[in-house]
């Protein structure tokens, strides 16, 4: 059963001052991937500047580094020309469920010490968080990253536009933004930095090259072990309770029918054959089908792509972006060239971006519409074996009384749908 609240969080403003980073001067802009096999496998990225020596990963599952195994770059990619170069480490084998500490090296010099954890492949909830537009509006994008940093998820998917003009120098504001995401905590009395997984989405920011995803974030979502244009999409699952999907509907651009097709295909294979093998799918793509405000205009080929896939192959929750604001839908199904609210089964539609990006007007609601507001935000998720709760994050000073108000209304309609599961409560404040 799926529930949805809305809290707001309210974040002091000396939680935007950041300490001074203490890696080395040649190694920053960390990065950590998911794209395949959680619970066993993880990209690291990051950014070697001014050296020519050799960087490699040491890691392993407790803070004695004499313990630590040493892995070195899998591959370097120079994007926007070569204004802004990544190595990544794709780490395997790794054990599930643990907490992974390491550290960047040159040569004996190591950088920061990082850690993350590794998905479960049992049935234990956890936490996650689904956002998306943080190419504008940084100062709003850094409450965000700082709320992220108490929030502590498991992972997060990011629904794209990561910068407005998708060149290196942006790319580096948003890596030093991303930087307030990690988490201080001091392990055996050492000093980390937690480091929280991506799962990263091609926004329509990004048209300017097809492989911004695999150059910037190391992705090789179909496991060729090529950066191509190809890697805009692809589906793993995150222990026996969740499968993720990332779309790319920027394929619906002309020049690009043939990997829309190949897109188109390779979903409805997916689906089928993964249907009934974890307890809950979702997906996660740019575009939003049919978009909650009028300045933006619908896209009805998505529809035709995706509606009766995900309806036939059980897809309970997509997370669309781009038009900036907070959007909640009941759970619908495809009717004709239209969604219709139904009480049994059907797939719910979160975003819609506005993580940073400056909020437009919700001025448009359908029949299935359940909550639409004009605020910064993401999701907050838990995820067990028998419910969803989802929570909307609003980081920024204002709505506070349409929050309260959109709150009380969702809790009547989802004691409505799920009564079993709905436990009562109209707003939950988060105390940061």
């Amino acid at each position: 059963m799926l529930q949805t609240k809305l809290f707001s969080a309210k974040i002091p403003a000396i939680a935007l001052v950041m300490a001074s980073c203490t890696a080395s001067a040649n190694i920053d802009y960390h990065r950590l991937v998911w794209d395949a096999d959680p619970a066993h496998q993880a990209v690291i990225g990051f950014t070697q500047t001014n050296s020519e020596e050799t960087a490699t990963v040491k890691y392993g599952y407790s803070t004695d580094e004499s313990t630590w195994s040493q892995q070195a770059v899998s591959n370097s990619q120079a994007f926007d020309g070569t204004n802004f170069t990544s190595s990544f480490v794709r780490l395997t084998g790794l054990t599930e469920n643990s907490a992974v500490y390491y550290r960047v090296c040159e040569g004996d010099s190591c950088g920061d010490r990082l850690w993350f954890k590794t998905a479960a492949t049992d049935n234990s909830p956890f936490v996650m968080l689904a956002g998306g537009d943080t190419r504008t509006g940084w100062s709003t994008r850094k409450l965000g990253n700082q709320l992220l940093d108490k929030i502590r998820p498991l992972f997060i998917m990011h629904g794209g536009d990561f910068t407005a003009a998708n060149n290196g120098n942006q790319m580096r504001e948003f890596f030093k933004d991303w930087r307030l995401t990690f988490s201080n905590d001091t392990i055996d009395g050492i000093a980390y930095k937690r480091i929280y997984p991506l799962v990263p989405t091609f926004g329509n920011h990004e048209d300017g090259d097809y492989s911004t995803l695999c150059k910037v974030f190391g992705v090789d979502y179909n496991n060729d072990g090529v950066c191509t244009d190809d890697d805009t999409y692809g589906a793993f699952d995150i222990s026996p309770l969740l499968r993720i999907y990332t779309l790319n509907p920027e394929y619906k651009n002309s020049g690009w029918s043939t990997q829309a097709t190949a897109q188109k295909n390779w979903l409805a294979s997916d689906l089928t054959a993964n249907s009934d093998k974890v307890s809950w799918r979702f997906a996660q793509y740019h575009k939003p089908i049919f978009p909650h405000s009028k300045s933006k205009v619908e896209n009805p080929i998505l529809f035709t792509w995706w509606a009766n896939e995900f309806y036939n192959n059980k897809m309970n929750l997509v997370f669309e972006s781009d038009t900036h604001f907070s959007k909640v839908t009941y759970p619908v199904i495809p009717v004709g060239n239209t969604f219709q609210v139904t009480t049994t089964g059907g797939t719910f539609f979160a975003g819609e971006g506005s993580w940073g990006a400056p909020a437009r007007s919700a001025n448009k609601n359908y029949p299935w519409t359940l909550e639409n507001e004009s605020i910064q935000q993401f999701k907050i998720l838990t995820i067990s074996s028998d419910k969803v709760e989802m929570c909307t994050a609003q980081f920024d000073s204002g709505a506070s009384t349409a929050v309260s108000t959109v709150s009380a209304q969702n809790a009547l309609i989802m004691q409505r749908y799920y009564p079993q599961a709905w436990t009562g409560g109209v707003a939950t404040t988060l105390a940061i």
